[in-house]
């Protein structure tokens, strides 16, 4: 039962997923009701000026950094990608859906699909300018918008994409999804500039607020997912058609194609989703989430 008070969203586990609890008490519903009156009242311990990550669940700040420290960061993190692909060469995902892990000294791989996910673990010592990215404030700034919490600065990785063939093994990621049922920030500081066939990040502006539709549409597909399984299996990241935005009143998804030195900030309760891409299309950034205890009433 302890799981209902954690960030637990697979409906495999036994409370989470209980027909009983979701048909009589609509428990997937009142999850998503507390969390974020949680959240809402964070925010009001430590209010921050609002912004349109606040207002769309989306931004795209460019020229984050001046141009001598984004020149020094991306060499830096440049150098640490071709060393680590000189130690561990770069192979196609060659199964559907989502794998595991594949650690090595330094990172883990990980496929969607045919889509490769490499992490870099950012050593202080051996990548300075990276180290001191996640320092700035700013982005607990932005963190305080979304969660009502600051970043931590240990979640930032270092993180290459390579797309894979979508045909034969198609991503996962790159259908529309919401991550959890609680607010949750993820941020890509571009490197490399994001064309369209790079397969740049999307958002369906505002799919991020929680109103009376979308809390209809969460408990829905809860009980789909308990009662006849039409979710696939992405531990409770629950999936939506393009075609039925419209009945929760939200507009096409936006492509946050940008030139390099461009921060992209989310909340991930709202729809988004990895675009098309070419397959070998490579994306170079550095990576930041912040996904808290969905039922922490305090802040700092």
């Amino acid at each position: 039962m302890l799981t209902l008070l954690t960030r637990t969203k697979s409906f495999r586990d036994p409370w989470v997923g209980s027909p009983a609890l979701n048909r009589h008490w609509q428990l997937h519903r009142r999850r998503v009701q507390l969390a974020e009156s949680l959240c809402r009242w964070r925010r009001l311990l430590r209010p921050v000026e609002v912004s349109d990550l606040q207002r769309d669940g989306v931004i795209a700040i460019r020229n984050w950094l001046p141009v001598d420290r984004f020149e020094a960061l991306r060499e830096e993190v440049e150098q640490a990608v071709a060393d680590a692909e000189r130690r561990h060469p770069i192979t196609p995902g060659e199964q559907v859906g989502f794998q595991p892990k594949q650690p090595f000294p330094g990172g883990f791989d990980r496929f969607d699909g045919g889509t490769l996910n490499r992490f870099l673990h950012i050593d202080a010592a051996a990548l300075p300018h990276a180290a001191d990215f996640s320092g700035d404030p700013r982005l607990s700034r932005c963190s305080r918008q979304v969660i009502g919490l600051p970043q931590q600065a240990r979640k930032l990785d270092i993180y290459l994409t390579v797309h894979g063939e979508e045909s034969r093994t198609p991503d996962l990621q790159k259908e529309l999804h919401r991550d959890t049922f609680f607010r949750a920030l993820k941020f890509w500081y571009f490197l490399w500039p994001v064309e369209p066939q790079d397969g740049p990040f999307e958002y369906v502006p505002g799919s991020h607020r929680l109103g009376a539709r979308r809390l209809q549409w969460e408990q829905r597909t809860a009980d789909a997912a308990i009662h006849h399984q039409r979710q696939p299996d992405v531990s409770g990241s629950f999936r939506i058609h393009e075609d039925a935005l419209a009945e929760l009143d939200l507009p096409a998804p936006k492509a946050f194609t940008c030139p390099a030195n461009t921060l992209v900030l989310a909340d991930v309760f709202g729809f988004h989703r990895r675009g098309s891409a070419l397959p070998g299309r490579r994306r170079l950034s550095l990576y930041g989430w912040n996904r808290p205890y969905p039922f922490l009433p305090i802040t700092w």
